[in-house]
């Protein structure tokens, strides 16, 4: 079947679906029409078509990020080593690093236990501080 045909096919149901009092099919209208004017742009030869491809295809160039080999290649810290901010503040320690994810999961693990896992959140974050902050600072220098 020629594009065009099923072009027309595409617009007259989407037209009869759009007659319809249901939200439903007025979407599904909506949606049908979108998806075959995106079929047409992304199979015609006409010029417009082509300049729509050639800025979608354009390279956008990512900005240089320095090398973070000084991350990298300076000696990792123990695991298990022992922070003494981060165990007087807990998961708070990790909010002023800047590890809001890692605070974040902490904090609402005491909370959730009803602060029965309290000591141990403490515990955690006064053993695993130091080897997390140099994890994250990796991560943010690298482009994966």
């Amino acid at each position: 079947m020629p594009w065009y045909l099923a072009g027309a096919l595409v617009l007259i149901t989407a037209v009869l679906l759009g007659r319809l009092e249901v939200t439903f099919w007025r979407v599904t209208a909506v949606l049908l029409v979108a998806l075959y004017l995106s079929l047409v742009i992304a199979y015609a030869h006409f010029r417009p078509a082509k300049w729509i491809r050639s800025a979608l295809n354009r390279e956008v160039a990512l900005p240089a990020r320095g090398d973070p080999a000084d991350l990298y290649y300076r000696p990792s810290p123990r695991r298990l080593g022992w922070n003494w901010a981060a165990l007087i503040l807990g998961p708070f320690w990790y909010f002023l690093q800047g590890l809001w994810v890692h605070g974040a999961i902490l904090l609402s693990l005491a909370f959730v236990t009803g602060g029965l896992f309290l000591p141990l959140v403490w515990l955690y974050a006064a053993l695993k501080a130091d080897e997390d902050l140099l994890e994250f600072r990796i991560a943010r220098k690298s482009v994966y």
